[in-house]
């Protein structure tokens, strides 16, 4: 990634940054095991529907769950990994990646928060060397209706300048 980031010179621009195949899979990659909303808004049935075996009454109210649906096995094998390679080599549909929420119904600053997203990675790997500190692993917990590492995440900064 250090290298695709090197080619940007030193004003990124987003189309620059869209552009990037292994920086967009990061992303999406960090955004399907952490997604920061864990659950899509509720919806209330109208009428019994069946969802893979599921028999659902009128006027349920049901909701996705962002978090688990990115951990499924057979959607994503070895979910609990870190692989962005993953979104090299498919196209997931927007029910099956859905960190903005899925189809028609996606967050509005979607683009914004991707974008802003790429920006800070090039900005801080382009300064400044980080090291994980600590070796256990980091757990997500609920923070409302968002999900956060559980304790923060330590890390040891190194400039590259020095």
């Amino acid at each position: 990634m250090l290298t695709e980031i090197a080619t940007l010179g030193t004003e990124p621009d987003a189309i620059s940054l869209s552009k990037l195949p292994y920086l967009n899979a990061v992303c999406a990659e960090t955004l399907r095991i952490y997604p920061v909303g864990m659950l899509t808004f509720p919806r209330i049935t109208n009428e019994s529907i069946s969802i893979r075996g599921y028999e659902i009454k009128p006027n349920t109210v049901v909701m996705g769950c962002i978090y688990l649906t990115h951990h499924r096995e057979d959607t994503y094998p070895d979910p609990h990994l870190f692989k962005p390679e993953r979104f090299l080599e498919r196209q997931f549909s927007p029910y099956e990646y859905l960190p903005f929420g899925g189809g028609s119904r996606r967050c509005v600053g979607m683009a914004l928060a991707q974008l802003e997203l790429k920006l800070v990675i090039v900005e801080i790997l382009s300064h400044c060397q980080l090291q994980l500190i600590g070796k256990l692993p980091i757990m997500p917990v609920r923070r409302g209706v968002t999900l956060a590492p559980n304790g923060g995440v330590s890390a040891r900064v190194k400039s590259k300048y020095v």
